[in-house]
C-alpha cells in the first residue's frame, strides 16, 4: 500500500475536492484487494468531462471513483485490478500507462484497448463486493 501512497493521496485530494457534492463513499474488497470507492455527486461530471472522453469509473490508487452505483458495479472489479497494477508499479505507473500507450500506438495499435494495463483489466468482468464499512469523510 505504501508503494502507491502517492497516486492514493491523489485519489483523495480530488476526491474532498467533490464532498460539496455529497458522493456515496464506502471501504470496498474485492477478493484481497480493498480501496476507497466513490460514486454519485459530481463524480458523474467529472467522468463525463475527462479530457480524454467519458469514463464509467476510474482507479487512482487505492482510491475508485464512479458516476454511480450501477457504473461501480459495472466496471468495479476492472478497476480493482487498475488498483492492484497501482500496488505492483507504485507511482511509476501513471508513467509506464502512458509509454505502454505510446508503443502501442507507433505499432499501429490502439492506446487504449491494447494498453497492456487495459487488456489486463478487461479480463475481469462485473463483480459483487464484500461491503467492510463506510468512512467518516
Amino acid at each position: 500500500m505504501v508503494w502507491a501512497l502517492p497516486l492514493t493521496l491523489c485519489g483523495l485530494a480530488l476526491l474532498m475536492l467533490v464532498l460539496p457534492t455529497r458522493p456515496r463513499v464506502a471501504w470496498l474488497r474485492l477478493g484481497g484487494t480493498q480501496a476507497l470507492c466513490a460514486w454519485g455527486g459530481g463524480l458523474a461530471w467529472l467522468l463525463n468531462h475527462h479530457p480524454l472522453g467519458r469514463m464509467y469509473a476510474a482507479a487512482i490508487g487505492h482510491v475508485v471513483i464512479a458516476g454511480d452505483a450501477k457504473m461501480l458495479a459495472h466496471s468495479g472489479a476492472h478497476e480493482f485490478e487498475h488498483v492492484r497494477q497501482a500496488e505492483r508499479w507504485g507511482i511509476l505507473l501513471p508513467v509506464a500507462y502512458v509509454l505502454e500507450g505510446f508503443w502501442q500506438k507507433s505499432q499501429g495499435r490502439e492506446y487504449y484497448r491494447d494498453n497492456r494495463f487495459e487488456v489486463a483489466a478487461y479480463q475481469y468482468g462485473p463483480a459483487r463486493f464484500e461491503r467492510r464499512r463506510s468512512p467518516k469523510v
